[in-house]
């Protein structure tokens, strides 16, 4: 059995994988709980300032890349973690203030760190991988991502499953806020140089020289000229809109104990997907990596559409006026089929933003254009984000949302 190294890649993979469970796990514990932890009558104004995250996510990817070979991965980790815990930390403000401004300004740093931090982990699981791994390492920090967004839930469930409030206690927001600093610290003492990385056999990753801002600018331009890249566009535009629409859906129909359940079972149904999609991109048995795709691409076409036109039938069925939220129980009729839907919608978040990554990623294997692919599609994919945050903000019928998503 082969010794584990700190600078072997999949080692580092891993290491990037805790980091972003740490950080981005624990955020999508609380926003799948619904109006960031808080009442039903918050969900506007979390959509508002997570719509200010995503939109400044989207300005900062079409560049975080070329941070990321400008300045490495470990300080890229170093800044994208530090905005997670003050995002969290506004939500508790707001909850006992109803002052905006905290974290509509913590939304919009969050957006500049979150997306070094999702570039930094994309850069690694890109060009640490080789050809015949690849799939696994993008699924593999999606699987970590997923197994500490549901530990987070459980401790959410656990603490609310005999609440009477309409929000969750300050013992949660603590738990996630400390959680997330700890993911600072790991980067900090175990993230090394791509130059000191070393593959099983001993030999270093491709390294190519560093060309500075300018020639990184001229670089990310002559990217967007890729025909390939602009035909995968929508696909990464709409590749995490189901857990914005799913989360406010939890917040305003049902109360905070069931939340807690649909919060938990929807991040244990990304560890599923996971573990499915990165068997189905890396399946031997299929020995062209261009079937894989198709194959894959089926499948998540199907359970995607499926998904929407479920959701559609069940808000047809049980509509909501907007200002007296039903806060249904599990014990009340219409949530078995949500529950379904959620795991649905739950294993579809993974294996259609894992499928996306995979393709893009299979256009070179030079470190510095991953990299810059890496900030790309996190970019446009928060642009998706950033739109469907808008439409539940504006307060539009709830079916009216879903109809815009969907299409």
């Amino acid at each position: 059995m082969p010794t584990l190294r700190l600078n072997d890649p999949l080692v580092q993979n891993v290491l990037a994988g805790i980091i972003i469970g740490l950080g981005p796990g624990m955020y999508l514990a609380i926003t799948a709980l619904g109006a960031g932890g808080g009442p039903a009558n918050e969900t506007q104004m979390v959509n508002l300032a997570n719509s200010v995250l995503y939109a400044v996510w989207f300005l900062v990817g079409w560049f975080s890349g070329s941070f990321v070979t400008t300045f490495g991965p470990k300080a890229t980790f170093l800044i994208g973690t530090l905005g997670y815990p003050i995002y969290v930390g506004s939500l508790w403000y707001f909850t006992n203030t109803a002052n905006e401004w905290f974290p509509i300004a913590a939304g919009a740093f969050l957006g500049l760190s979150a997306n070094l931090l999702w570039t930094a982990g994309a850069y690694i699981s890109f060009s640490y991988s080789t050809e015949g791994s690849r799939g696994s390492f993008i699924s593999m920090q999606w699987g970590l991502l997923s197994l500490f967004a549901s530990l987070g839930s459980i401790v959410a469930f656990g603490l609310n499953f005999n609440a009477s409030k309409l929000q969750v206690p300050i013992a949660v927001y603590i738990v996630f806020i400390l959680l997330m600093v700890s993911a600072f610290l790991v980067a900090l003492f175990f993230i090394v140089k791509p130059s000191t990385v070393r593959r099983r056999d001993s030999t270093p990753l491709a390294h190519y020289p560093h060309q500075g801002i300018w020639q990184e600018l001229k670089n990310q331009r002559r990217l967007l000229q890729d025909w390939r890249l602009l035909v995968m566009f929508i696909p990464m535009l709409a590749s995490e809109v189901a857990l914005i629409v799913l989360s406010s859906l939890n917040s305003l129909y049902f109360n905070i104990r069931t939340r807690s359940l649909n919060s938990l079972m929807f991040n244990v149904m990304q560890v599923v997907g996971a573990i499915f999609i990165g068997f189905m991109l890396d399946n031997s048995k299929i020995s062209s990596r261009r079937a894989r795709g198709f194959v894959s691409v089926a499948v998540v076409a199907t359970i995607v559409i499926a998904g929407w036109i479920g959701l559609t039938v069940w808000l047809y069925k049980n509509p909501m006026d907007l200002l007296n939220p039903p806060l249904f129980d599990w014990t009340d009729g219409p949530f078995g089929g949500f529950f379904v839907l959620n795991l649905i919608f739950g294993m579809n978040m993974v294996i259609y933003q894992v499928t996306v990554q995979w393709i893009i990623s299979s256009f070179t294997n030079d470190p510095e254009e991953l990299a810059r692919l890496a900030g790309l599609v996190k970019g446009v994919l928060a642009g998706g984000v950033a739109a469907a945050f808008g439409t539940e903000a504006a307060g539009l019928p709830q079916l009216h949302v879903v109809a815009y998503n969907f299409t």
